[in-house]
């Protein structure tokens, strides 16, 4: 991986595409399967309903989260790929990108595993898959950030959105082992459950618009120097 990769495409016009694919598939995971479980679930709600209640219904809802969900996977990976390349012509560590590049891999791994297998069929198998998932997810994007914070022409709303990413992944994973525990009701992670879900979909909508965009002209001028750029 080298700072301007020498393959035959554009690589802004090609993370765009994929990642407005991923935000399509991401979007109709979280709405066509809720919409259909709604119909047969009056009490559906942000507050009481967890995603992998819908994942684990039996029916329509349920085969059409989990499809949508592990097709999505893959393409996940594949803008981590391109991510990884566009940042690397804008000036990134190529060994830092490798890096995340593999955190990737091992959250994919972690969602495969959850989505897969329902925790109706397979409790432990679907509970080593959500901290693969999550814990991936929060060093994927730790590691993301401190890359873009570094680079002069990166602008800090990115490493900004990869925080917040950050910061509701935690929140939701620390309610839920503290309902594993007993120490808080069932219902309480739920919304943040659905946060996870938007604040992801922000994210990659932001660096869809700014990273995707060819004329670049959502990034800083490299005569703007924010600090010293640490590869």
């Amino acid at each position: 991986m080298q700072g301007n990769p020498a393959i035959g495409l554009s690589i802004p016009s090609a993370f765009r595409v994929v990642g407005l694919v991923a935000i399509a598939i991401a979007t109709s995971a979280g709405l066509f399967p809720a919409a259909l479980y709604a119909l047969d679930h009056p009490d559906f709600s942000l507050f009481t309903t967890y995603l992998s209640d819908i994942g684990d219904s039996g029916g329509w809802p349920q085969v059409l989260f989990n499809t949508l969900t592990l097709v999505g996977a893959p393409v996940r990976l594949l803008v981590l790929v391109l991510l990884a390349y566009r940042l690397a012509q804008l000036g990134g560590s190529p060994r830092w990108l490798t890096a995340i590049v593999g955190i990737g891999g091992v959250s994919m791994l972690g969602t495969i595993m959850m989505t897969a297998v329902p925790f109706s069929v397979a409790p432990t198998v679907h509970k080593t898959g959500v901290p693969l998932y999550f814990f991936g997810v929060v060093l994927l994007q730790l590691a993301i950030a401190g890359q873009e914070w570094r680079m002069p022409r990166v602008p800090r709303v990115l490493p900004i959105l990869s925080i917040a990413v950050v910061a509701v992944f935690l929140v939701f994973f620390a309610l839920f082992v503290a309902l594993e525990q007993g120490l808080v009701g069932r219902n309480t992670p739920v919304v943040w459950e659905w946060g996870c879900l938007f604040v992801s979909i922000l994210w990659l909508a932001g660096h869809v618009a700014i990273l995707g965009d060819p004329t670049e002209r959502g990034l800083r001028d490299a005569k703007e120097r924010r600090g010293p750029t640490i590869m």
